[in-house]
């Protein structure tokens, strides 16, 4: 599975700041969590597209929230770290 740079900065973006399980952060807040203005359409894309692939789902106690999926964890530590490298 071949992530693109927009989704794999979600990911790290999320990540960093342990958006599992209970924590969690609202749709439009975390598209303006350090991408520049002109992106926010392909960030939105990129969340959606993370979402068919598993990786970030949406909370089920609020509206427009999502947290990254507890399950695929060990997954998106290994994505952070390819890229990395």
């Amino acid at each position: 599975m071949e992530l693109s740079n927009t989704e794999i900065a979600v990911l790290k973006v999320m990540h960093s700041r342990k958006i599992y399980g209970s924590n969690h952060k609202q749709l439009e807040t975390l598209m303006h969590s350090g991408f520049p203005k002109h992106k926010y359409k392909e960030v939105k894309n990129a969340i959606f597209s993370l979402m068919k692939l598993g990786f970030v789902q949406w909370y089920d106690r609020s509206r427009n929230a999502i947290q990254l999926n507890k399950d695929k964890s060990r997954e998106i530590e290994e994505i952070i770290k390819q890229d990395t490298n």
